[in-house]
């Protein structure tokens, strides 16, 4: 597999052992990458079908193999010592779903505050409910002026689609509709009932 130069503009990790781990990982389970991360410091990435822990697996080893620092949300209350720095420096964001500030303003705050920062998100939300498609992801792009870049897995062809951003960002279900017709041309390990 021919690896991603990743643009400047990218947030990016530089370690030789975890990019090593990356890049055996998928090759050790024959998944490969098609398409590229846009040469964008802040956008947010919708992962979909979400259907299995084993999404979190390949994302972690996609981005290790390219080198990619990428950003995930989690209820605040898992960041206590010592779990918080290792969270944190895996890239995760504590948010806190009862503030009045709200999720979406949260991640908005978060954009602004940081000069790079790609978003993970799973708009099904947890691999375990119905599969619908949440509008958070939709909203906090919409919110903090940031593009949407659709991550389509195909577990029958082992392989993850980058697909192209997403920019026009006036239209949240519309938004919603655009990234669920793609999840449409992926296939999760598990099929939701």
């Amino acid at each position: 597999m021919k690896w991603q130069n990743l643009g400047d503009q990218l947030p990016q990790v530089y370690n030789p052992l975890t990019r090593f781990i990356g890049r055996s990982t998928l090759r050790i389970l024959g998944w490969r990458i098609n398409g590229e991360f846009p040469n964008r410091p802040k956008f947010v990435v919708a992962l979909v079908p979400h259907s299995s822990n084993m999404d979190f697996i390949l994302t972690i080893a996609v981005l290790w193999s390219l080198g990619l620092k990428s950003s995930f949300m989690m209820k605040h209350t898992l960041f206590w010592f010592p779990l918080g720095p290792i969270l944190r420096g895996l890239g995760g964001i504590p948010v806190d779903r009862r503030s009045s500030q709200g999720l979406v303003e949260q991640m908005r705050t978060e954009f602004s505050r940081r000069s790079r920062l790609v978003l993970g998100v799973t708009p099904q939300g947890t691999r375990g409910g119905s599969g619908e498609f949440k509008q958070g992801f939709a909203r906090i792009a919409t919110a903090a002026g940031v593009p949407i870049l659709p991550a389509i897995l195909h577990y029958k062809k082992r392989t993850v689609q980058l697909a192209s951003l997403i920019e026009e960002l006036s239209d949240v279900p519309k938004l919603i509709e655009t990234v669920q017709t793609m999840a449409l041309t992926g296939s999760a390990r598990h099929q939701r009932a």
